[in-house]
């Protein structure tokens, strides 16, 4: 028998155990013998199950394929093949060579004559002798590859290429896959334990977490070294790695989103609107003191085109109706408006069903899910790539990116600047940042968006991706047209309305009253307001359907008490007598700094003596400054100032004669209101003493 199984060249493998030998798997016997088996085993031959639990452990004779599982003719067959999609590369690699091997083996046989042993025979003597093609050669180690690890040797058995014979002509391309020699490692006792301590908010390192975890192992459980522990949490999916350790909204960012199609829009179907607080500081339009703005950006989903933009102090309804105003006027009135839920969005004052700016507009408003940013994508990717970039085109740039160091250093030169001049040319004022923002709208509106599709360039021939403005034109071209709106029509539809109630022909609003006869005959109605937010002079009362009923003016039922003239006349009166009042107290104060002679009521009716008039001579020839000018006394001829006023007009009419602690002193006064208005009620010139104070020159005095 062992003569027949050698002629026949019966795949073999070493023997297990004592004794040597070899042993021939059962896959490999002629048929009538495994039929024998398959008899013996239906009727429970004790010495055959024992054949039930061999196992293959070399991949010399099928490794791992059970003898026991029936096939159509009573058969044994090999276990369910791995999936195609599933399999690893290397053994797909490994496949495909022995595949190339076998049609080696096919193609000798067809040739010659010979049988299936004899072509396998030639196949091996080449692949030693490397006397097979050079396509061929090359992937002998690769068919012999029996793990991911690396490839097999140059060289190839009957018995290996026979049993990929006949693995193949069982189950086709499937049988030559190879298996994982070595199976998957149990799931060690201390990940768990380790996962719980490493998922926790405050971030542990993982050596902080190996450091804890003997107390919460069982008894019995040692704590692995570092790599070890590092392997195993590597091979855990990062969204269970870092559940805890991630907040809901934070684990999206690494989750499996959806892309969202906009090939089936047209222009203006859906508009995307966000506010974004912008990343530098301006000079405020009011105060002048740094601020951050929040500016708004409309955006077109069809044609990534910004049509409508705005600015202002917060997302307020203001800067919202800006922007939307900006964007029907520009292009046109659009389908949907698709938002996150801001206050600016989701207002009364927009939202009313009634009186709200969508529902005037004609639009359908859709609010995005709370901390799903992801979903607004198409607007969070153009506030970085717009705003961000006029951001740091400014020195005042407040990203996280910009340098800490030279970030704090502008901003003490900014408050530097404030303190002594009141502005500072490192902060934009708000009609530069407008204009500014205008140019990068401009600037992102032209250059080429990668979502949109390609074209040939005119200028250089080369295909690259449409701008938003040629994407919105080529919509035009082809027949799209916006519904648009005119002016006044656009006037009227950004004009906040509110209910109100009529009262014998007024209507009230916060700030005022507001009257129009037409309005008597809908006493006790109630109507819709609207009003110019930057004027308030006028407002326009419509019924609930509509319809304009009247232009009330405020205040127009007001009549005065008096006629204008006598009004006018008694207003000049008291401002005459205010100015009498300040001017003697300001005589008083003038004298009463002297600090030399006696305190002169010069208010007092009574007439003066000739010492107190010779007094007051002499103390207003030190206040008064000099008819002329003269030149600049020499050090030693510096006077002697009574108060700070003679001090201030002799610096003026001496810029040159100024000390270092003139300079000082100065700059001290001129932070002080008090001083500053004592100059300016005597005429003094404030920007005069204030160039002083900023000279840097020094001076030597003699």
């Amino acid at each position: 028998m062992i003569r027949f199984a050698r002629r026949n060249a019966w795949p073999t493998r070493p023997r297990s155990g004592q004794g040597g030998g070899v042993e021939y798997p059962i896959l490999g016997w002629p048929a009538p013998l495994r039929e024998a088996l398959m008899d013996a085993v239906k009727k429970g031959v004790p010495a055959v199950r024992k054949l039930l639990e061999i196992t293959e452990v070399d991949g010399v004779a099928d490794a791992g394929r059970s003898i026991a599982a029936p096939v159509s003719g009573g058969l044994p067959t090999t276990a369910p093949a791995t999936e195609p999609a599933k399999l690893a590369e290397w053994q797909r690699r490994t496949r495909d060579a022995r595949a190339a091997v076998l049609a080696e083996v096919d193609r000798l046989q067809a040739l010659g004559g010979k049988s299936v042993t004899a072509a396998i025979t030639l196949v091996v003597d080449g692949a030693r002798t490397s006397a097979l093609s050079p396509a061929l050669l090359p992937l002998v180690p690769v068919a012999n590859a029996r793990s991911r690890k690396g490839e097999g040797n140059r060289t190839l058995s009957v018995e290996t290429v026979l049993r990929w014979h006949r693995a193949r002509a069982a189950d086709g391309l499937a049988g030559l896959v190879p298996r994982e020699a070595k199976p998957l490692a149990a799931i060690p006792a201390w990940l768990a334990p380790l996962l719980k301590l490493y998922r926790s908010p405050q971030k542990p390192t993982l050596a902080a977490c190996l450091e804890q975890l003997p107390a919460h192992l069982p008894s019995g459980v040692t704590v692995p070294p570092k790599t070890t522990a590092r392997h195993w949490m590597n091979k855990v999916a990062v969204q269970d790695r870092h559940r805890g350790r991630l907040g809901p909204r934070a684990l999206l960012a690494l989750k499996a989103f959806r892309r969202r199609d906009t090939s089936a829009l047209e222009p203006l179907d859906v508009v995307v609107a966000d506010g974004h607080t912008f990343r530098a500081k301006w000079a405020h339009p009011i105060t002048g003191k740094p601020f951050q703005p929040e500016v708004m950006a409309v955006v077109d989903a069809a044609t990534r085109c910004v049509i409508g933009w705005s600015a202002g102090r917060a997302e307020s309804t203001d800067v919202v109706m800006d922007a939307l105003r900006h964007a029907v006027t520009n292009v046109g009135l659009f389908a949907i408006l698709y938002t996150d839920n801001g206050s600016g969005f989701v207002n009364g004052l927009v939202s009313d069903e009634l009186t709200g700016y969508y529902a005037r507009l004609g639009c359908l408003h859709e609010r995005a899910e709370p901390g799903r940013a992801q979903a607004r994508g198409l607007i969070e990717r153009p506030n970085q790539s717009l705003w961000r970039r006029a951001a740091k085109t400014l020195p005042t740039y407040t990203g996280r990116d910009m340098d800490r160091e030279a970030g704090k250093r502008i901003e003490k030169l900014v408050e530097r600047d404030l303190k002594e001049r009141g502005a500072s040319p490192l902060l934009t004022s708000w009609q530069d940042g407008l204009d500014l923002l205008r140019r990068e709208v401009d600037g992102y509106n032209n250059r080429p968006h990668r979502a949109l599709p390609k074209v040939r360039d005119g200028q250089t021939g080369d295909m690259r991706h449409m701008t938003p403005l040629e994407c919105l034109q080529s919509w035009r071209e082809r027949g799209w047209e916006p519904m648009t709106v005119s002016a006044s029509e656009a006037d009227d539809l950004f004009r906040p309305y509110e209910r109100r109630r009529t009262n014998r022909g007024e209507v009230s609003l916060p700030w005022g009253r507001y009257f129009s006869a037409t309005l008597e005959q809908h006493h006790g109605d109630d109507v819709l307001v609207g009003y110019d937010i930057h004027d308030g002079s006028k407002v326009w009362v419509r019924t609930l359907s509509g319809r304009l009923i009247a232009v009330a003016d405020r205040d127009g039922n007001i009549t005065p008490y008096q006629p204008a003239s006598k009004v006018e006349h008694g207003r000049q009166k008291r401002a005459a007598g205010q100015i009498a009042l300040r001017q003697r107290q300001i005589d008083d104060i003038r004298v009463e700094a002297a600090g030399t002679g006696p305190v002169l009521n010069l208010s007092a009716e009574a007439p003066l003596t000739p010492d107190q008039i010779e007094a007051a001579t002499v103390l207003y020839a030190a206040l008064e400054p000099p008819t002329a000018a003269p030149p600049a006394p020499a050090p030693e001829d510096r006077p002697r100032f009574a108060d700070d006023l003679s001090w201030s007009r002799w610096l003026i009419d001496h810029p040159q004669a100024a000390t270092d602690d003139d300079r000082r002193f100065l700059v001290e006064q001129l932070r002080r209101p008090s001083f500053r208005m004592l100059l300016t009620v005597e005429g003094v010139d404030l920007d005069a003493l204030a160039r002083i104070a900023a000279q840097r020159k020094e001076i030597n005095h003699a």
